[in-house]
């Protein structure tokens, strides 16, 4: 649980660096903003489909881990 929080704030926090810089630079809201999601545009079909799949795994994972703690007597 605490390597997905961590993994989210990095995300969070790196997006939030990469829109202040390029608004910083003087781009418009909008240009920003389709510089932050470029990297999502130019993905072909499958690779969007692993990076679903990925994402759902990790996910999947944390929870079976969090519900096999509790579970396990102590």
């Amino acid at each position: 649980m605490k390597i997905l929080l961590i993994t989210l704030s990095m995300f969070v926090l790196l997006t939030i660096f990469s829109l202040t810089l390029d608004l910083a630079q003087g781009f418009e809201p909008r240009t920003v903003y389709l510089n932050v999601m470029s990297p999502f545009k130019v993905m072909e079909l499958i690779e969007s489909f692993v990076f679903v799949i990925l994402i759902a795994l990790f996910f999947l994972q944390s929870v079976f881990q969090l519900f096999t703690k509790k579970r396990s007597p102590k």
